[in-house]
């Protein structure tokens, strides 16, 4: 069977990171509104003049557009070559669709704060479904796929949830505003948590909180992962990455408020979160026991052939 899925898939994957790298410039830049249409075009132009909030807001736009076109010709190649993924097919695509939809009434609605959340997390989710369609469409291996054990795979599903809903806070905290509510560190007025405090700042506080306790429950996970996965070196070498990108993220969550909030900081700190996403997300598709959709294909020629 051809590799061209497993390639259209990969591309489809990596344009959806740059996608959420590209979508995290546009709130910092307040270019959030700059083109006042909901839909594909940007002050009644296709291709508007792309300065000021524009490029942030219209590119990022476009790459969404193309994000969309790949995950089209993908689902088609999918739907028509790969028939034991044609729902995984659709559901992308639906996603995708979703999405759209979420960032139209974003602008219409002049971000409303539920919307913008909406549309990061469904962003996050839409990420970790492109990286499945990397892993089923992947050329069967020599040897059968594995599973890890019970241990292992719960290890993965704690740290993956936990950095879910840190990536939730954080995106509360983005689109109410809160990322310089307290701008001392490490304590806001010599206290880690403020009763009865606006909700900016309990926003930002509990976010603060949240990448201690969520980082050390990921490298925690990490750890536990390795310990199960000793004779399983890409899952090790995976895992080995988690305490690596908690440090980083952490830093860059400290110097986003030492730097008053520059935007290639941010940027660089929602591509953190991003990224120790996707390791979660790719240690659970590697320790899934998944068989390529390849080899189902072999198995069913097999079967067919011998009836």
């Amino acid at each position: 069977m051809s590799a061209l899925e497993h390639r259209w898939a990969k591309v489809t994957a990596f344009a959806t990171f740059l996608l959420l790298m590209a979508g995290g410039t546009v709130n910092p830049t307040g270019s959030s509104l700059a083109c006042p249409e909901a839909f594909v075009v940007c002050k009644g132009s296709l291709f508007p003049e792309m300065t000021g909030g524009v490029l942030f807001e219209h590119g990022h736009r476009q790459i969404a557009m193309l994000v969309g076109l790949l995950q089209l010709g993908l689902s088609v190649l999918l739907w028509l070559r790969r028939p034991a993924m044609k729902r995984l097919a659709v559901v992308a695509l639906v996603m995708v669709a979703l999405q759209a939809l979420l960032g139209a009434l974003t602008v219409h609605f002049k971000l409303p704060w539920f919307v913008s959340t909406g549309h990061l997390m469904l962003a996050m989710a839409y990420f970790a479904t492109t990286l499945y369609e990397v892993w089923r469409t992947r050329p069967a291996p020599s040897s059968e796929p594995r599973r890890a054990s019970t241990s292992t795979r719960r290890w993965i599903a704690i740290g993956g949830a936990a950095v879910f809903a840190q990536i939730l806070l954080g995106g509360l905290v983005r689109h109410h505003g809160a990322a310089l509510a307290s701008i001392e560190l490490p304590l806001h007025h010599g206290a880690i948590w403020v009763s009865g405090a606006p909700l900016p700042l309990q926003l930002h506080l509990a976010h603060r909180i949240g990448g201690v306790v969520v980082g050390t429950i990921a490298i925690i996970s990490a750890i536990g992962i390795m310990r199960g996965a000793r004779d399983w070196p890409a899952l090790r070498r995976t895992a080995m990455a988690v305490p690596l990108a908690v440090l980083a993220q952490i830093s860059l969550g400290v110097l986003v408020i030492l730097s008053f909030r520059t935007v290639s900081i941010t940027v660089l700190h929602f591509g953190g979160a991003a990224l120790l996403w996707g390791l979660f997300a790719s240690m659970w598709l590697m320790s899934s026991g998944i068989v390529p959709a390849e080899r189902r294909a072999q198995a069913a020629a097999v079967a067919e052939a011998h009836v």
